[in-house]
């Protein structure tokens, strides 16, 4: 069996001025989750690992090919195939005018794309695939995404995201405001994703009970630093309540 490849680092990183700073390498096939209590930093090294936000000091490297590409904006992680889906579907999602089909379509217009012609009937192959595989229910691709659940509209931005065939994805509480069935029929994919196709996801979970039903370890945030890192055998309801809070667990902070 191999040993682990590393896909992410992140060197030395303080996420505002005076914050501790730390560093993280994620793994290849690995679910790494990000926990903390609201606001103390999980988001924003979430930002950081995507290229939406800069740190205030460090950086983050993808290590992925035959090359080491330095993120600092969602372009450089889009090229280095890295994935990213926001929290607030309906801020930074949605086009909620547009119908199901325009939405999965605009954020890979170069993967559907042929001598600068959309190739409709590539891009609809695509998305039926993925309503079969993530069991999205839509009236019709032209209906408007708007008039579907939020379960069936956070399946549209999933797939959307993972029509570009990322390495890794990056994940920000991706079953906030969905039904236990969607919620486990979304872990079902995110295990196949990483198990079937190599696939590495980091998820921030305000779930304590997502984090320790889906995730392979997690790190827990305070302070706008790491308080604790967790391994599979380490987690707890009580462990992570305990690293939220700061107080000392039996995980290597």
């Amino acid at each position: 069996m191999s040993d682990p490849q590393p896909v992410l680092r992140a060197c030395d990183i303080a996420l505002k001025p005076g914050a501790e700073r730390f560093s993280e390498t994620i793994m290849r096939k690995e679910i790494l989750g990000l926990a903390g209590l609201d606001g103390h930093g999980q988001a924003d090294f979430l930002e950081v690992l995507a290229g939406v936000t800069a740190p205030s000091s460090g950086s983050v490297e993808a290590l992925l090919g035959n090359r080491n590409t330095q993120i600092t904006s969602l372009d450089d992680a889009a090229g280095a195939r890295i994935g990213y889906m926001p929290s607030d579907r309906k801020k930074n999602g949605i086009f909620p005018n547009l119908s199901v089909e325009d939405n999965f379509t605009l954020g890979n217009l170069d993967s559907f794309s042929r001598s600068n012609w959309l190739d409709k009937r590539k891009a609809r192959k695509a998305l039926e695939a993925f309503r079969k595989e993530l069991s999205i229910s839509y009236a019709n691709r032209n209906s408007p995404i708007s008039s579907l659940s939020g379960g069936n509209q956070q399946k549209v931005l999933l797939a959307r995201a993972m029509a570009r065939n990322p390495e890794i994805m990056l994940l920000n509480d991706p079953t906030r405001g969905v039904d236990i069935q969607t919620r486990q029929s979304l872990y079902k994919y995110f295990r196949r994703s990483v198990a079937e196709h190599g696939m590495t996801l980091v998820v921030l979970s305000t779930e304590l009970d997502e984090i320790l039903d889906l995730c392979d370890r997690v790190v827990v945030f305070r302070d706008f630093s790491v308080s604790a890192r967790l391994s599979k055998a380490q987690m707890s309801m009580n462990s992570l309540m305990a690293a939220m809070f700061g107080q000392k667990t039996e995980a290597v902070a």
